[in-house]
């Protein structure tokens, strides 16, 4: 059975190309366009869900993040994920990488400047190399 993430994110070239990225390893994918379908998709299948993907601003300026945190507050045990043009500035992602895990469980995070050219770079927030996809089968 192939693994099931979902990606939530409005912007289409970003979501497509986590979207390939993903189905080119293995998974199965399920898009969001919002943090309230996102919500929505996340209640329908949180039982079948390997992973989260969200973008971190999407209709409003905090909804990924607010939406992520609900997932984290929910109990759900998959990868918790987000990705975000803010960490390809200098010393955000060193903040992030305390901040994140502490207030919704986020295990990776995902540069956006790479990602817009079609490379997925997952980085784990505990500084520690832990392969995403490995995880993610396992």
């Amino acid at each position: 059975m192939k693994p099931l993430v979902l990606v939530v994110d409005d912007n289409d070239r970003y979501a497509n190309n986590l979207k390939t990225y993903l189905q080119e390893n293995g998974c199965e994918v399920l898009r969001a366009i919002d943090a309230s379908q996102g919500w929505d998709l996340y209640l329908a299948n949180k039982h079948k869900l390997k992973a989260v993907i969200t973008d971190i601003t999407m209709e409003t300026q905090t909804s990924g993040l607010w939406m992520i945190r609900r997932i984290y507050q929910d109990g759900f045990e998959g990868i918790k994920v987000i990705a975000t043009t803010g960490f390809d500035v200098s010393g955000v992602m060193a903040i992030s990488k305390y901040f994140l895990p502490w207030f919704a469980g986020i295990e990776y995070m995902v540069p956006k400047v790479p990602l817009k050219k079609g490379e997925v770079i997952l980085l784990p927030t505990s500084g520690v190399f832990s392969d995403f996809l490995s995880k993610l089968k396992s």
